[in-house]
């Protein structure tokens, strides 16, 4: 099971626009503008794939949730 959220309550924003894009749907920006987020560079977002992907749960366990910034 996996999900791709788009929507904006559990959605990124880069989902969002993916979808949005790919549909020619003018991209959307929510908000005052002013919001502010942590950053993780593009290696250490492969890397906690990488590790996710190498102890992806059995049949039948629950799925497990990542959190990249904790």
């Amino acid at each position: 099971i996996n999900r791709f959220d788009y929507d904006g309550d559990y959605g990124t924003v880069l989902n969002r626009f993916l979808i949005q894009a790919a549909i020619d749907y003018p991209l959307t920006v929510h908000g005052t503008g002013g919001q502010t987020r942590a950053f993780i560079h593009i290696q250490d977002s492969v890397r906690c794939i990488e590790l996710a992907l190498k102890d992806a749960p059995a049949a039948g366990e629950r799925v497990k949730i990542f959190n990249q910034m904790t």
